[in-house]
């Protein structure tokens, strides 16, 4: 099984066609899933966070992290739930869970800071944006598509998973 986590949300970025004060809707509109040909900017502008600054800053220290475990979920998870645990993603947390999960804290701020962290969060928008059926978040996919009742995830997994079920599969 894959899983990836993308740490963007309900972030936008701003685009010129809406004006800087349109939101995640018409950002959705003009850059999302389905769009045949999207602005320019869609990617490349300033993001902004459904919950401010503090959101922003803590999903690119997650991305970073990603990036700096080469997306390996059993690595950056951990730190994720470290990360995400105290409710604010700040400096200090970050100094504090990286060390633990074997991250260099400055590496990490450095990225988040940087080029490399903007270059990253646009991954993360462009995969967050082309999610048809995304209407809240955190979503689940499985198989490419939105998984609407999450109470239904082992089932699912268990029922679409091709080859011999695993021990963990019940149906």
């Amino acid at each position: 099984m894959d899983f990836t986590y993308y740490p963007f949300g309900n972030a936008y970025v701003k685009v010129a066609e809406c004006n800087g004060n349109q939101g995640f809707q018409c950002w959705n509109e003009k850059c999302g899933a389905g769009v045949t040909n999207p602005p320019s900017d869609c990617y490349t502008g300033d993001i902004v966070c459904q919950h401010g600054n503090g959101e922003c800053y803590g999903n690119l220290v997650e991305t970073c992290v990603k990036n700096a475990t080469k997306e390996d979920a059993s690595k950056y998870m951990p730190f994720v739930y470290c990360f995400e645990a105290a409710g604010d993603a700040s400096p200090s947390l970050l100094n504090k869970c990286a060390p633990m999960f074997g991250l260099n804290p400055q590496v990490i701020s450095s990225c988040a800071a940087g080029p490399s962290g903007k270059a990253l969060m646009a991954k993360d928008a462009k995969a967050t944006a082309m999610v048809q059926g995304r209407d809240y978040v955190p979503y689940i996919t499985v198989n490419g598509k939105v998984l609407q009742e999450t109470s239904l995830l082992l089932y699912t997994i268990c029922h679409d998973y091709k080859g011999t079920k695993p021990p963990g599969c019940p149906f």
